[in-house]
């Protein structure tokens, strides 16, 4: 029983760490959108500073409010990410204590394994009372 908890918190752990592992992949995804839309945004404000045009102005705020969606899912990501970590240090902290808590069990079924039923019995135990002679007091 105690082999399958070990076992099944190593395998939280790797799961927790595969989330995070695609969470990052995402993240960093969403993040490089983020970036082309920065470029495309600096683009068109270079497009603006030499038309003045109204229309050019209005796609570059859309653009700009496209960034900033793409950059709040790529934040939400990232936290996806840390709790995965923190889900997979805690897994693995888990495995652990209880590889260390099976290792002692097994110390100690064989520690007792030599033991027989008849010396685990409370058996009272013999113990000598020192007896002191009784001298009279000598009245000097």
């Amino acid at each position: 029983m105690r082999l399958l908890s070990v076992t099944t918190a190593l395998f939280v752990g790797v799961l927790c760490a595969g989330c995070a592992v695609g969470a990052w992949h995402r993240a960093e995804a969403l993040r490089s959108e983020a970036s082309w839309l920065m470029e495309r945004s600096r683009a068109q404000a270079t497009e603006y500073t030499q038309s003045f045009n109204d229309a050019v102005a209005s796609q570059q705020l859309e653009t700009f409010a496209k960034r900033r969606a793409v950059l709040e899912q790529a934040y939400l990501w990232q936290r996806v990410q840390t709790l995965g970590i923190l889900f997979a240090a805690a897994a693995a902290a888990c495995a652990w204590v209880l590889s260390l808590l099976r290792r002692i069990n097994g110390a100690l079924d064989e520690a007792t394994e030599g033991l027989d039923d008849t010396s685990l019995r409370a058996e009272p135990i013999p113990v000598p009372v020192p007896v002191r002679a009784h001298l009279p007091r000598s009245r000097a």
